[in-house]
């Protein structure tokens, strides 16, 4: 089965900048782009394509390409995260970074668009559109906070499947600690474990992935409601992402990775005794174990090397030299691209030895 999939975040524009303080938009669409090639057997990179605050001349072309390249028994999926907006006749509006609420219905992607623009085989092609929005109504309001979320009883057909989840009026848009929204964490960890391949299968179906988005949102307390239209025919059992099957060894380097990068390298000893208890349970033996950590955490070693280098070097360089002069300056640049250094991790290095090295008045 080919796959065609087009993920948008749309963060800015009217609609976005005037009703959520911090949108998750973008960080959805990055950590699910990561999730889909690394978890999705047989996907590539060129079939995933991404729109960060795309205007709607770009999101037209975007849906008008993979419309192109659709053949039968492919997979075609719009993934869209923004301030989405519903009329009364259930018609959906997904504004771009241009969009203007007073000419809405020609300033953004409706679901009529949506309708025309896919592919309109019936058989054997599978369109899939999730969105995860901050709803709102259209007018006469011009903020979408001020509209209580709530879904017409008929959503307009938008010649696909349909999955998406409507918040409360407290929670409209729940998002977690780490920037992701509640609902498209819960997809990511669906894909991530496996469990969203609820009949255990090797593959995630619309029909699955309906029910775990389902329950999963109501093990929360966000008063997140799953709303799925379309995913009841013949083809929604039919597997359109595989996953692949368990394996002990990948699941305890998954877990290490985990570890190693919420903690920035480092195992601390409570995480270390679940690893032990995992270790065991898994069939991994020590030496398989020992192998795996020292794979994982070798970019670790060899970023915190890069930091200690440059630290000596600046500290050598502050010492020929305070204030520094352009050609040290220069050269320390040089240096930051050369051992791969983030602006992060040389502003934290240099802080700490400026202070204390403040040149004398």
């Amino acid at each position: 089965m080919g796959k065609h999939i087009l993920l948008i975040g749309v963060s800015a524009g009217e609609l976005a900048t005037e009703n959520i303080e911090q949108s998750p938009a973008i960080v959805n669409v990055t950590a699910l782009k990561k999730t889909l090639l690394t978890e999705i057997e047989d996907l590539r990179d060129s079939q995933v394509i991404t729109l960060i605050n795309p205007n709607l001349r770009q999101m037209r072309h975007a849906i008008a390409l993979m419309t192109y390249r659709c053949r039968r028994g492919d997979l075609c999926l719009i993934y869209y995260a923004g301030c989405g907006v519903l009329d009364i006749n259930g018609t959906i509006y997904l504004p771009a970074s241009d969009t203007r609420l007073e000419t809405i219905s020609t300033t953004a992607i409706s679901s009529d668009y949506i309708r025309q623009a896919l592919p309109s085989i019936k058989e054997d092609l599978y369109r899939v559109m999730i969105l995860d929005c901050l709803w709102g109504a259209l007018p006469g309001r011009h903020t979408l906070m001020d509209a209580e979320p709530s879904l017409p009883l008929h959503l307009a057909d938008c010649n696909c499947a349909l999955l998406t989840a409507m918040g409360s009026p407290v929670h409209p848009w729940p998002i977690t600690d780490a920037g992701v929204s509640l609902y498209t964490q819960c997809l990511i960890d669906g894909i991530t474990t496996g469990l969203a391949d609820i009949d255990a299968d090797g593959g995630i179906s619309l029909q699955d992935l309906q029910t775990y988005m389902e329950q999963s949102l109501k093990t929360t307390s966000a008063q997140l409601v799953s709303v799925a239209v379309g995913c009841s025919s013949d083809n929604a059992q039919i597997p359109l992402l595989s996953v692949p099957a368990y394996a002990p060894e990948r699941e305890y380097r998954r877990s290490i990775e985990s570890y190693a990068h919420r903690h920035r390298g480092q195992i601390p000893l409570e995480c270390r005794n679940i690893l032990e208890f995992l270790r065991h349970q898994l069939g991994i033996t020590l030496e398989q174990s020992q192998t795996i950590e020292t794979q994982v955490l070798a970019p670790y070693a060899h970023h915190q090397a890069s930091r200690e280098r440059y630290r000596q070097a600046f500290t050598t360089a502050l010492s020929l030299e305070n204030p520094l002069g352009n050609p040290l300056k220069k050269w320390l640049r040089h240096l930051q691209g050369k051992l791969s250094l983030s602006y992060e991790d040389v502003a934290a290095i240099e802080s700490p030895i400026l202070t204390q090295h403040q040149p004398s008045v």
